[in-house]
């Protein structure tokens, strides 16, 4: 399971390629944290301490404009790190700006393991908005990293042209290159879903999404709209053992939407999702630890 090095040659490597966006999620009623600062190129490392976590905003390049990618970080506490035993370390990536929850989720995890919480910030929705030339564009985040993906959200958003999408490509590795300044063993992302809209159930036999499924568990009496989404059969397995619902990516059949489920699955690269509905915060953080739990025993 250690693939940093693996990893790191990866992040550099170009993006590959089809579609089909997965639903939007609503704004979270949630509010998001105003206690980091903007830390320019010059500057980038002064940080800001809040309790435990340390935050630094980097600015990244977005068209003609700029982006902020925000780095919570925090130190693993002596007791998980004493010799003969070191925790899992969160390392983990928000590319919504509406999902809070999931960012709140991850903090409270943060200050318990240490780690990283790297989150995308722009303005306060799911998609994010920019010029090039003059000309104004929209995207979805999460379907940047591969060319067919950009095309599609791009085009369903507002218009896919050379300039949209390369701009668009410089800023999924931009942000990329933030989150793998600790190359992760795993590509850990989080995301937060509406009630009833989009849940584990949704890969199931006959739903919309179940070509993109080698697997699906949904145990009796959960909530399917709290779910792990997992490219490696091991922790998708270890996972349900433990009693929670996930979906297993079908790497090799899966649409091309240009999500990091299918970028790392082209790489090799483990990825899981760690998806609750909003509000459900405690729920994400239980899963997030569990998730750590079960990585730390794999590795």
């Amino acid at each position: 399971m250690r693939l940093a090095l693996f990893l790191a040659v990866a992040l550099a490597a170009p993006a590959c390629a089809q579609p089909v966006d997965k639903p939007a999620a609503v704004p979270d009623p949630y509010p998001r944290r105003a206690d980091s600062v903007i830390a320019r190129a010059d500057d980038v490392g002064a940080p800001v301490d809040i309790d435990s976590v340390r935050t630094v905003d980097v600015p990244v390049p977005m068209g003609s404009g700029e982006a902020v990618v925000r780095v919570h970080t925090a130190p693993i506490p002596d007791a998980l790190g004493s010799p003969g035993f070191e925790a899992f370390p969160l390392n983990a990536l928000n590319l919504h700006d509406d999902e809070g929850t999931s960012v709140e989720a991850a903090l409270d995890v943060l200050r318990e393991r240490g780690g990283r919480v790297v989150e995308l910030v722009h303005s306060g929705d799911r998609n994010v908005r920019f010029s090039v030339g003059g000309a104004r564009y929209e995207a979805d985040p999460n379907r940047m990293f591969t060319p067919a993906g950009r095309t599609r959200t791009l085009g369903s958003l507002s218009t896919a042209d050379e300039r949209a999408e390369a701009a668009l490509a410089a800023f999924a590795d931009s942000v990329l290159a933030v989150y793998a300044a600790e190359p992760p063993a795993v590509v850990l992302t989080l995301h937060n879903n509406t009630d009833a809209n989009y849940s584990a159930a949704s890969y199931g036999p006959g739903a919309p999404y179940a070509s993109d499924a080698a697997a699906v568990t949904v145990h009796n009496g959960t909530d399917p709209d709290d779910f792990f989404f997992v490219t490696d059969r091991a922790i998708y397995d270890a996972l349900v053992a433990r009693g929670f619902n996930a979906v297993l990516q079908d790497n090799d059949a899966a649409t091309d939407d240009g999500s990091l489920s299918v970028w790392a699955a082209r790489r090799a690269v483990p990825y899981v999702n760690v998806e609750a509905q909003h509000g459900h915060r405690e729920e994400q953080a239980a899963m997030l630890l569990a998730l750590l739990d079960v990585l730390d025993a794999q590795r």
